[in-house]
């Protein structure tokens, strides 16, 4: 075997190597005729962040933009923001008024999207200590209150009055299809007192007790550790699944704590980079991560059947770092970001078809406009920039969001690490098949292109008619950072610029769409350019 070249990278002191040899072109097998389950678009979630912007003109609009893109088909998770709720009545009792949250629920749902709500900043007025708090910047400093409350019972009464309030609004019904979770990555001390965890599962279960003692049928979950710290310190999930299944209930007494899904964080590297596992951003390390926590929980018996909700991910984490201090933040300007994206979901595909792991959701974090932004492309974690050009990343779901109801057998032949491809269909009306070439390895994109077969077994007679289409992303398509860099970055586009940019943002197709006639059987031959996106579609005429 002649080697072209050899990538290797550690994983808790294991080498895996990666070794690239002259192998034959990839077949793209596809038998549109086989039908394999549903797509659930499992990938369609976000973090809204921050929440508060759904009060602007400019969160409306975004919140449509993600919508219409295909990135919210599912979920968007907000905060309920109980610091915002709390008031002190004239009694010198803590009552809570939700029309702050009410106001951006309404919007999500108006979109179609159901909740994840996290619970999230104790209300000042139960705080054991007012000064543990943290500023919010962006939003002239605001206090976000992360310490423990005074007495855990009046937390609990929080979350219970949360519960009746959305139940009022809304109906058991709507609420019973979203999901609550405590808190937000209480390992860390920015987000909760000291990163203690012991606290953290006082609140937990005070948590629990107050929402399940309202309302049994919403989903509740923790205990969204941070991903980077967890994978090094895994015994922080372990001793909460053994504090849920086997200590005493802070809240009730009893044995265990209710729990109705595992919430976890899982990035593709960190501090908008790499790891100290891998050098670039990498699905294998984000996918490494996920089937540790799913073992974890399994070696809980009662547990096993617990799904796992990943309610972050990114390529990278450090969402609102940029350029100027992480140059590799500017793969999440890049077709990089899109072709990560639909190798996540080809790796997803395949494991959840061979190992079931009961993982659920997959929600993109989009925090990367918590802080200012100042010109366009900085490389923070986002979808569209300061004067609204649409990154690849968000032209790699709107290609997800045009793929049909059914999954139907696809795969690479022989097995590929940097070539992934799947595929649905739309009753007998259109097949589609969305591939991918990664290397997290060329971030710049400089390796040769791959040659792909792709052969098609579609359903229809021999003759039948039918449009081919071929939309891209690469370097030259569907690329708006490729035409603001042709043009030199500029920091203050002229009208001109600003609309040659936002001509190329969207997606785009690679060759004018062929009419033509299928045989038996139908063949493509696919150059895929390095960390390349490509859908094919092929759609019966009438």
């Amino acid at each position: 075997m002649t080697l072209c070249s050899v990538s290797l990278w550690m994983i808790g002191g294991v080498a895996l190597a990666s070794l690239r040899a002259e192998s034959p072109v990839p077949v793209i097998a596809v038998d549109a005729r086989q039908s394999i389950g549903t797509n659930d678009r499992f990938w369609a979630n976000a973090v809204f962040h921050p929440t508060e912007y759904l009060d602007s003109e400019w969160g409306r609009e975004h919140l449509a933009l993600l919508r219409s893109a295909g990135v919210t088909l599912n979920s968007v998770r907000i905060y309920n923001q109980l610091e915002d709720a709390a008031y002190r009545k004239d009694d010198g009792t803590v009552g809570y008024r939700w029309d702050h949250f009410d106001r951006r629920a309404d919007l999500i749902l108006a979109q179609g999207c159901r909740l994840l709500v996290s619970f999230y900043s104790m209300p000042p007025q139960i705080a054991a200590n007012p000064d543990t708090h943290r500023k919010r910047p962006f939003l002239d400093g605001k206090k976000i209150y992360i310490g423990p409350p005074q007495d855990y019972r009046q937390w609990q009464e929080a979350c219970a009055d949360f519960t009746r309030h959305v139940v009022a609004r809304y109906g058991a019904d709507r609420v019973a299809q979203w999901r609550f979770t405590c808190w937000n990555e209480p390992d860390l001390s920015g987000f909760w007192a000291k990163g203690n965890l012991l606290e953290y599962r006082k609140l937990y279960d005070h948590f629990a007790a107050g929402v399940k003692s309202v309302f049994t049928r919403v989903p509740i979950g923790g205990p969204v550790l941070s991903g980077t710290h967890t994978f090094a310190k895994p015994d922080n999930f372990r001793e909460f699944l053994r504090h849920i299944t086997v200590s005493t209930n802070h809240a009730t007494g009893q044995t265990g704590s209710p729990i109705d899904y595992l919430a976890v964080h899982t990035y593709g590297g960190s501090g908008a980079a790499g790891s100290k596992y891998s050098k670039f951003p990498s699905v294998e390390y984000m996918m490494e991560q996920q089937r540790r926590l799913a073992a974890m929980r399994d070696e809980f018996p009662q547990l096993r059947a617990v799904p796992i909700v990943v309610q972050e991910w990114g390529v990278s984490s450090a969402g609102t770092t940029g350029m100027d201090k992480q140059p590799l933040a500017e793969v999440r300007n890049t077709p990089y970001a899109a072709a990560f994206l639909t190798t996540l979901v080809a790796r997803q595909l395949e494991w959840r078809r061979r190992e079931r792991p009961r993982v659920e959701d997959l929600f993109i974090c989009l925090s990367g406009y918590e802080m200012e932004r100042r010109r366009d492309f900085e490389g923070k974690r986002t979808v569209q920039t300061l004067r609204g050009f649409d990154k690849p990343l968000l032209n790699g779901y709107r290609l997800l969001a045009r793929l049909g109801a059914e999954w139907i057998a696809c795969g690479v032949e022989p097995a590929s690490d940097d070539v992934v491809a799947f595929g649905t269909r739309d009753g007998d009306r259109r097949v589609s098949v969305l591939l991918a070439h990664f290397r997290p390895d060329r971030p710049q994109g400089d390796e040769p292109a791959r040659t792909v077969h792709v052969r098609l077994a579609h359903p229809w007679p021999a003759g039948t008619p039918a449009t081919l289409r071929h939309w891209r992303i690469d370097g030259a398509h569907s690329n708006a950072y490729a035409v603001f860099t042709a043009l030199g970055r500029p920091k203050e586009p002229t009208a001109a610029q600003v609309e040659q940019i936002k001509r190329r943002m969207g997606i785009e197709e690679l060759e004018p769409a062929r009419s033509l006639r299928l045989g038996a059987s139908a063949e493509l031959p696919v150059e895929l350019p390095c960390n390349a996106v490509s859908l094919l579609e092929w759609e019966r005429r009438p």
